[in-house]
């Protein structure tokens, strides 16, 4: 069943099989968590699952919980990474270069570090530690459903912790964080020592200046934040945040907005996930409906990964929309960019179907397996490889049309990509009328 769907992926077949899309999943860092919270919440516009389908946080590979987290690691890697010839020949001699630092008494955070620093020897995306409690939040991303959040993650950069991954109509965007406002303390603890901040999310590959520590804060219904902020240097304010029920996928369709531009409309959309479903569905309902009457589209795709099994579906959509409305798509991309949306870059740009602005994206194309390694920790960890898209673009990124980068700490709420997306859109619109 397995290579039924990855050969159909590479054919640009759609996978329909919600078993099969469960096993080819794309994904941003995540982790397993054995959280005793309500696994029911929806939440307004939450994305319902398909009751016939297993839950993605209970999709793992391997168990090794009987060493220390260091053995436990290295006893999955040493069965089941992918490149069988990095097994025999490299792993065992970076293993002896670790195994007496691993010995040495620690707690789970020195321990998990060492274990990072370890993984950052191993040339692969969609590897890392990741927290059970991280693993369950993203899962329920994926799968679109709703969970007590407060609609944003902090990025750490060089020590100092900026919002990130605003959720359009969620509570803290409500509550009036920006993107790039940087988190100062949380209810008065410095925001590195809060006990909200969860374990780090990114690969331990890639460097950080592509992929930085992005951490998630555990939150349950109706959890209260007062969070202190510096929005502009030497400028700070202070923000109450009340955590609610919310998801992606409805921040996702809360993100729909038409911009004028000298009098032409331009319709928008953010995808924060490739879903396992509704994604091509919202699209083309957005296209067709509100989107009905716009000059051009603008798609997104900014931060985070998804499900391969949609991306071909997601393509028609745009490129039947292309046929019968003749008008020009521009996509968003940015370093964070990656999995299910690195391939979506790829083909949007060889096809000609969009013009891409913003970054190049993240380069990590291989699908993501996770073990169950102990001490509250998932192993996430690359077991086999996605025909043709991990050989093509796997920590191969690809660079956009038009650059322009993201607009960093501190920006107030500029959005420097958005608005070089919206004037390349209005420069196409324009040379298609000519």
């Amino acid at each position: 069943m397995l290579k039924f769907a990855l050969r159909n992926i590479a054919s640009g077949r759609a996978v329909t099989s919600p078993a099969v899309a469960l096993l080819i999943i794309f994904l941003f860092p995540v982790g397993f968590a054995n959280s005793n919270r309500s696994q029911s919440s929806t939440g307004n516009n939450a994305q319902q699952p398909d009751p016939g389908r297993p839950r993605l946080e209970s999709l793992i590979t391997s168990r090794e919980t009987s060493g220390s987290l260091f053995e436990n690691v290295v006893t999955v890697l040493s069965k089941r990474y992918y490149d069988q010839r990095f097994r025999s020949d490299v792993l065992p001699g970076l293993v002896a270069q670790y195994s007496e630092k691993a010995k040495l008494p620690k707690g789970l955070r020195e321990q998990r570090e060492l274990v990072e620093d370890f993984l950052s020897h191993i040339p692969a995306s969609h590897l890392g530690l990741l927290s059970t409690r991280t693993h369950r939040y993203i899962m329920l991303d994926l799968e679109g459903r709703a969970y007590p959040t407060f609609g944003f993650q902090l990025v750490n950069l060089n020590g100092k912790f900026y919002a990130a991954f605003v959720l359009e109509a969620g509570p803290s965007q409500r509550a009036g964080l920006m993107s790039w406002d940087r988190v100062v303390s949380i209810d008065g603890i410095p925001t590195e020592r809060s006990p909200r901040l969860d374990w780090r999310s990114d690969d331990a590959y890639i460097p950080d200046d592509r992929d930085p520590p992005v951490h998630y804060l555990t939150a349950e219904q109706g959890d209260t934040i007062r969070i202190e902020i510096e929005r502009k240097e030497g400028k700070f304010l202070n923000l109450t945040i009340q955590a609610n029920d919310y998801s992606a996928f409805a921040a996702a369709k809360a993100s729909s907005h038409i911009y004028k531009k000298e009098g032409r409309s331009i319709g928008y959309m953010h995808i924060w996930y490739v879903h396992i479903t509704g994604v091509p569905e919202l699209l083309a309902q957005q296209i067709e409906g509100e989107f009905r009457e716009c000059d051009a589209f603008v798609l997104d795709l900014r931060g985070r990964g998804g499900n391969g099994a949609a991306i071909s579906k997601i393509l028609d959509v745009l490129r039947n929309s292309a046929q019968s409305r003749h008008w020009p798509i521009v996509a968003l991309f940015d370093r964070q960019s990656r999995s299910a949306k690195d391939v979506l870059a790829y083909e949007l740009k060889k096809t000609g179907l969009a013009r891409l602005v913003g970054e190049s994206t993240c380069g990590a194309v291989i699908p993501a397996s996770f073990a169950d390694v102990g001490f509250e920790t998932i192993l996430m960890f690359p077991s086999f490889k996605l025909p043709r898209y991990t050989d093509l673009l796997e920590l191969n990124p690809t660079s956009p049309d038009v650059y322009v980068e993201r607009a960093g700490p501190l920006s107030a709420g500029n959005d420097t990509i958005l608005e070089a997306g919206l004037v390349e859109a209005l420069k196409l619109i324009k040379s298609r009328l000519k």
